[in-house]
């Protein structure tokens, strides 16, 4: 559930028109970073509590990435969004890190004997 209602919460704010103050030249590769790092750790929460655990790193970064990308595409077709692949690296990187992180802060807090 808290899944779904961030997944919708990063659609609705990435597609409406925003009017925000001017911000340094690339400030908003750190909100993609973030934003997406808590997607993948969101989607590696879902896929383990239903069982999973081959390559749910793998499998986290993956759809939180497309997810991204997705988002970046349909930003191209609105009159006052843009597509950027600055901010898809950024959203994958943003998965990547934090998906990693949180696999070893797991493995860490509970390690096989």
């Amino acid at each position: 559930m808290v899944l779904a209602i961030w997944l919708i919460f990063l659609l609705v704010v990435s597609l409406i028109p925003l009017s925000s103050p001017k911000l340094p030249p690339h400030s908003d590769k750190v909100e993609h970073f973030i934003a997406y790092g808590i997607t993948s750790i969101l989607i590696f929460r879902y896929l383990a509590a239903k069982g999973r655990k081959d390559r749910i790193s793998v499998f986290s970064v993956v759809i939180a990435s497309s997810y991204g990308a997705l988002i970046e595409v349909l930003q191209g077709l609105t009159p006052y969004r843009q597509f950027s692949f600055g901010d898809m690296a950024a959203n994958a990187a943003g998965a990547l890190v934090f998906c990693l992180a949180y696999a070893a802060y797991i493995k860490l807090r509970n390690p096989v004997t």
